[in-house]
């Protein structure tokens, strides 16, 4: 039998519109993973968000691949395995272009995002929702004190105001970006940078090569999950997935609000 991973994204794709696990999924994924079922996810998020997200399945088989492929974390051990953070240098050459949003940085077993005092709402209502429920934010006058340990930095705006951006930091040799859309808030986008050497596609190679998957399995539904795809055997699109990641998808699966996710699984291993 093949050493198989299977990893998915988490919100708009194993989460529901309400960025929650439903009881179904949850309950499903705890009889497959006691079966031997070796499942992770690939997100965005941070650990403090993972560990509230996904507490009903925690821990999980196999390390998660957390803020776009700049960090590993492993939930058994409760340990980041790899990092990839920021030349100082490059930190500030991204500074240069834009300072409205929020900075990470790893700081031991901690990511603590920095910011500038903010007037953009959307990145305030951000900051609040995540200091309600897991996440400590330090707020500074400069953000160029604080480029040390940088594993991300992340912002939100129009597609048009931050496509000019995106696309300056793609010429940037230590660095690369996503940009795309918000799940949860029409017409809002993410822009997220991180070292050229992170990703969703070289964290899954990593996994691969560290712990020996002979076939991997990807779930995903946004533009920031294309390299997840590119790094797979296999890779499904939930049904409310975009197009763009759609075309690049093995085959399709049920919705996000159906619990496509688990229910496609259920068939390969009950």
């Amino acid at each position: 039998m093949r050493k198989t991973l299977y990893i998915s994204d988490l919100d708009g794709t194993l989460l529901n519109p309400n960025a929650e696990l439903t009881e179904y999924t949850a309950q499903a994924l705890l009889r497959m993973m006691a079966n031997g079922l070796c499942f992770s996810i690939a997100t965005a998020r941070t650990r403090e968000s993972i560990v509230q997200v996904l507490r009903d399945i925690l821990p999980l088989p196999a390390p998660v691949v957390l803020l776009n492929g700049a960090l590993i974390y492993d939930t058994q051990a409760q340990k980041f395995i790899k990092q990839e953070c920021i030349p100082p240098e490059d930190v500030l050459a991204l500074l240069n272009r834009v300072r409205s949003g929020f900075l990470y940085s790893l700081r031991g077993n901690d990511v603590i995002p920095y910011h500038e005092p903010i007037t953009n709402q959307v990145l305030l209502d951000f900051k609040e929702e995540r200091l309600e429920r897991y996440s400590q934010f330090v707020e500074t006058d400069d953000l160029s004190k604080h480029t040390e340990n940088i594993v991300y930095f992340t912002t939100q705006d129009s597609h048009e105001n931050l496509l000019a951006l995106y696309r300056t930091i793609k010429t940037m040799p230590a660095l690369d970006c996503v940009l795309y859309e918000d799940v949860y808030l029409e017409s809002n986008w993410y822009l997220e940078c991180f070292s050229r050497n992170a990703s969703k596609k070289n964290a899954v190679r990593y996994l691969r090569k560290t712990f020996g998957y002979e076939e991997i399995v990807g779930f995903g539904d946004n533009l920031n999950d294309l390299g997840l795809f590119e790094a797979c055997d296999e890779a499904y699109a939930v049904a409310n997935a975009r197009e763009e990641l759609k075309a690049r998808a093995t085959g399709a699966i049920g919705a996000n609000t159906e619990d496509g996710v688990v229910k496609f699984l259920e068939r390969l291993m009950p």
